[in-house]
């Protein structure tokens, strides 16, 4: 009996794919530790660059639904490309996988955090971290935008958008 689990991981289950699939939406739910800012970078690096699983167009449409959804933001996106990748297994699983890295961390961390931020250079160090994450960020909007920004019509919508977001704030 064959269980058809993906599109592109052929019709069978090879677990060495399948393993590294788990592997990468693990990693990438540690790295991001469920915050959207990291995770666009991140996302980009792994599934985009390293791994080819993803196109950066499907990872633009990733956020632009998880944006639209109901819940998280990254939940969504990360399901919406687990369902590109493997269908609906591989969107739950994906999803499950991203989400146990960062519940686990946090867990960790939710029984000392006070008594860590009492430490100068652990503060220095979150305040540097978040430098960083900007910086990526900014380096992956950069990015994704060359590719979107490439006709008359997308610049006018950028514009027309950046313009009234500046109004509503």
């Amino acid at each position: 009996m064959k269980i058809k689990i993906d599109r592109k991981l052929n019709a069978q289950i090879n677990i060495k794919k399948y393993l590294k699939f788990i592997y990468v939406f693990f990693i990438i739910g540690l790295e991001s530790l469920g915050n959207m800012s990291a995770v666009l970078t991140i996302l980009r690096e792994n599934l985009v660059k390293k791994n080819n699983y993803v196109s950066e167009e499907d990872l633009i449409d990733a956020v632009a639904i998880g944006r639209l959804g109901p819940g998280a933001t990254t939940a969504n996106a990360v399901a919406f490309i687990g369902n590109k990748i493997g269908g609906f297994f591989g969107g739950v699983v994906a999803t499950i996988c991203y989400t146990i890295g960062p519940l686990i961390i946090i867990l960790l961390i939710y029984g000392f955090f006070e008594r860590i931020l009492q430490y100068q250079f652990i503060a220095s160090a979150l305040k540097g971290g978040l430098v960083c994450l900007s910086i990526g960020l900014i380096n992956s909007v950069f990015d994704m935008g060359k590719s979107v920004l490439n006709n008359k019509i997308n610049i006018g919508i950028f514009i027309v958008t950046l313009v009234a977001v500046s109004f509503v704030r």
